[in-house]
């Protein structure tokens, strides 16, 4: 047993707790929804937060961006900034970047997520840190990401998808219990059709309306993206294939309410899917195949459906 299981264990949540508050570091906790459990003084001034009320990460980095202030946001659009880097979150239980904040300060972040999808945010001032080489650094994130995503919704594209598709299935698959996964593979119906009455315009805001809808409702830890034209993949880790379909029916519910188009039309979409469990055997390739086997089955069998 480590140092600090064994701290843990003797219950020293009083000694934890008051580490916490007088760190200079900054440290903070949200939960799966992204709301603010628990922050410490250096995170609360840094981010100008009030741990005492619900808040939520995008609407903390709204009204810093809003009222330039907390961290730099270099971006004309905050909406689709946020929703990128919601979706840029997702399947990865680990990730640290750097970043600015108004007045001159740099810090490094760190954020782990849980396997309930509970995020510590953990930050440190590197302000003094390899100053000479940060403008590099930056350029070289910022060309990866773009790299990542696709240009029109902002979530992940299909080169994003499948790197983490593939190194999650690496790492899964040397665990001794591989545990129940899904993968959908899901087309929107007839999207031809509302490109050719309304304009690609209008079929274009269809495709960021669903994006936008799916970001705002899915887990921390699942991965959404565009993969081509109209048709998105879903990874749903630790869910059954019952629960997928009944996540992805909720996303059908939201497409068939009417939407404004740019030329003030209302728009109803549906989309069909297929869904399949992931196999610990069999690269996940097969399953995405398989997924589209059971998409064009639905198509197949009158559209607007999910298949299993």
């Amino acid at each position: 047993m480590s140092t600090i299981e064994r701290f843990l264990r003797q219950r020293n949540w009083n000694i934890l707790s008051e580490l916490i508050f007088h760190s200079e570091d900054l440290i903070a906790v949200f939960d799966m929804n992204y709301r603010l459990l628990l922050a410490n003084p250096a995170y609360c001034q840094a981010y100008y937060c009030d741990p005492n009320t619900e808040n939520h990460w995008q609407d903390i980095m709204r009204l810093n961006y809003e009222q330039k202030r907390g961290p730099v946001v270099e971006t004309d659009d905050i909406e689709a900034w946020l929703m990128e880097a919601l979706a840029r979150r997702a399947v990865l239980k680990y990730r640290s970047f750097e970043a600015e904040l108004h007045g001159g300060k740099w810090i490094w972040i760190t954020e782990t997520v849980s396997p309930e999808g509970v995020t510590l945010f953990y930050a440190t001032d590197i302000s003094t840190v390899r100053t000479s080489s940060r403008k590099l650094r930056l350029e070289r994130d910022a060309a990866r990401r773009a790299s990542w995503t696709d240009p029109l919704t902002g979530v992940p594209n299909r080169r994003y998808i499948m790197d983490r598709l593939e190194e999650w299935h690496e790492k899964q698959s040397c665990q001794a219990e591989f545990g129940e996964h899904v993968l959908a593979v899901v087309d929107l119906d007839k999207f031809k059709r509302i490109n050719d009455l309304y304009g690609h315009d209008v079929g274009d805001e269809v495709l960021c309306s669903f994006s936008q809808n799916v970001v705002k409702h899915i887990r921390p830890f699942d991965l959404f993206g565009r993969i081509g034209g109209e048709e998105f993949l879903f990874f749903m880790p630790n869910c059954s294939p019952a629960i997928a379909r009944h996540r992805l029916s909720m996303f059908q519910s939201m497409a068939l309410n009417p939407k404004q188009g740019s030329k003030n039309l209302s728009i109803v979409y549906t989309f069909s899917g297929g869904v399949v469990s992931i196999c610990k055997d069999e690269d996940i390739h097969y399953s995405i195949r398989e997924a589209d086997r059971l998409l064009y089955r639905a198509k197949a069998e009158g559209r607007v459906r999910i298949l299993c």
